[in-house]
């Protein structure tokens, strides 16, 4: 861990840093000098062994990190800010609030609607326990990590093996129960939310849309876009994806009877009025399929072009780009440590 560097993966998983101002004075515990002498402090290294032994309890980690393991870090931390100032790396404001927009987009993509800046903030201090400023921070500066790591150490980034036809099919062997398609359906649906207006009226209003399909006075499809409240899918039919019937976080959305009720239903009969927790439901199941063990050659699921082999290839190609990105780390900082001036004071 000595010669690790915090390595923070950009957009999905961001490490809070923390930075605090001792009201008394703290005593120094390391120097680091490449371009200037910065002097860490024993209260900000307290404050960050806290945090990391925070996140190895939450991880259920059991690996044990000491003050001094802590304290490598931040010195490693310092040496690349100052090398990537050195060397005339930086993240700009521009950068900086794209990657934001990026975080914020990918949020609003996952809870299916437009969020404001306050449930954008304090979806960040849920997350990652820090407000918006001290994220945009965190950001910027794992930002500047991963620009210099990969502008000074890019034929190292490019240095890693290919897997072999021995290696997929090992790691196809060894996973071969999580190359499963679970029984699926994919459907369309008219939707009312209860929210709209009082619910025995919209409960009223979708079974007139019920009767208007069972007795072919206009089809599913002619309604989708008059009555549906679901607008990403009005003008696709109506078609919301695939639903699998192990999908626990699904179920607990939906609703276990809606759940099933769906997947009793005849592919193309558009169904009664079905109830969800959100609203009122016209369904009706375009496919239907069942589970299958899937080979080598086989799509990892309906709709996807990636074979199951492609699919393995691709995960053993990212493992061996993150080994190769640690170990270029590891001689980056090794380089910058023979350049710059390290001296610890920690007493141990």
């Amino acid at each position: 861990m000595k010669n690790k560097l915090r390595l923070v993966l950009i957009l999905l998983i961001l490490l809070p840093l923390t930075t605090v101002s001792a009201a008394i004075i703290s005593k120094n515990v390391a120097s680091v000098n490449l371009i200037r002498n910065t002097m860490i402090k024993e209260a900000d290294l307290n404050a960050q062994y806290e945090l990391y032994r925070q996140e190895a309890i939450e991880a259920g980690s059991t690996e044990i990190i000491t003050k001094r393991d802590v304290l490598e870090i931040m010195v490693n931390d310092e040496l690349v800010f100052q090398g990537a100032e050195r060397d005339g790396y930086r993240v700009s404001d521009a950068q900086l609030d794209s990657l934001i927009n990026q975080q914020r987009a990918y949020v609003e993509q996952q809870v299916g609607q437009r969020i404001t800046d306050a449930q954008f903030e304090q979806i960040i201090r849920n997350s990652y326990g820090v407000g918006l400023q001290e994220f945009r921070k965190s950001l910027y500066e794992s930002s500047l990590i991963d620009l210099y790591v990969r502008g000074k150490m890019g034929s190292e980034l490019e240095n890693y093996p290919k897997p072999t036809e021995q290696q997929i099919n090992e790691f196809f062997r060894t996973n071969r129960s999580a190359f499963i398609n679970p029984e699926l359906v994919r459907i369309s649906h008219i939707f009312m939310p209860f929210d709209e207006k009082d619910k025995a009226e919209v409960k009223r209003e979708m079974d007139m849309l019920a009767r208007w399909i069972k007795y072919d006075t206009y089809t599913f499809e002619e309604l989708v876009p008059k009555y549906s409240k679901d607008k990403d899918s009005i003008n696709k039919g109506g078609d919301i994806g695939w639903l699998s019937y192990d999908d626990k976080e699904m179920r607990a959305y939906l609703g276990e009877k809606f759940f099933d009720d769906i997947f009793a239903l005849k592919v193309g009969k558009p169904s009664g009025v079905l109830e969800s927790n959100g609203g009122y439901h016209i369904i009706k199941v375009t496919i239907h399929t069942d589970p299958k063990l899937l080979s080598l050659t086989d799509t990892v699921n309906p709709d996807s072009k990636v074979t199951v082999k492609e699919y393995i290839e691709s995960t053993l190609v990212d493992r061996a780009k993150q080994v190769a990105y640690l170990q270029a780390i590891e001689k980056l900082v090794k380089d910058l440590r023979q350049e710059g001036q390290v001296t610890i004071l920690l007493e141990e």
